[in-house]
């Protein structure tokens, strides 16, 4: 028979996979699988993530203390909503964050990396012509950053960033590509930062890292303004 596992080998066990949740939960946030408002039910949860529901419980009080999920007593937890300014500041606090990651992809990168993030940017290449919808291009721009992401080799990272960006995409996301133009120069960006992590420049890569962020901000504050 089966020795049962101590009680705190179980807990550090579970806050593992509810810290693999919180950062899967935290990306469908981000791409408006979940929006504002929406209803986080652990059941549902656990069947989509396939882990039992303590978990989730767990994964959900994590992101509370991020601000991306509100949890009420006796009603449960639903996204969060954030206001524009702290949007605005979401993103601009992620843009910095993300040029330091561009900057470790440049010095770590390999030749996996590298393709990966080739495909993510060419892919957006195609996507700038008329009738694309927007949500998508802005879908394809953060596979795009998880690829640099990956290149970078830090996980903290990466959950640093989901944390801060997570909850400023449904106030700004999608509407900073609602043109063929936007989309062309962002696409063009995104070429520019790949370039330079292929280069291993450091420098130029945090410089066009962050502005991916800054133009796709300052294009969707003149649409929603």
């Amino acid at each position: 028979m089966a020795k049962p596992i101590p009680p705190h080998l179980l807990q550090k066990r579970n806050r593992s996979v509810a810290d693999r949740v919180a950062l899967d939960l935290a990306y469908l946030i981000e791409t408006n699988v979940y929006k504002p408002g929406d209803r986080l039910r652990e059941i549902e949860l656990s069947e989509r993530f396939k882990v039992s529901r303590a978990p989730v419980r767990e994964a959900l009080r994590i992101l509370a203390t991020r601000s991306l999920v509100h949890i009420e007593p006796m009603k449960g937890a639903t996204v969060a909503r954030l206001s524009d300014q702290e949007a605005r500041e979401s993103v601009e606090i992620s843009a910095v964050l993300f040029g330091f990651a561009a900057r470790k992809a440049a010095a770590h990168r390999n030749d996996e990396d590298i393709q990966l993030l080739w495909r993510h940017v060419e892919r957006l290449d195609a996507m700038t012509g008329a009738g694309v919808e927007p949500e998508e291009f802005f879908r394809q721009t953060l596979r795009a950053g998880f690829a640099v992401l990956d290149a970078a080799k830090g996980g903290r990272l990466k959950s640093l960033i989901l944390d801060v960006r997570a909850g400023a995409a449904h106030n700004f996301g999608p509407y900073g590509f609602t043109t063929e133009e936007l989309r062309v120069r962002a696409a063009q960006r995104w070429r520019d930062l790949a370039e330079a992590i292929v280069r291993g420049d450091g420098d130029e890569a945090d410089r066009q890292a962050q502005l991916t962020h800054v133009d796709s901000l300052a294009a969707a504050l003149k649409i929603t303004a």
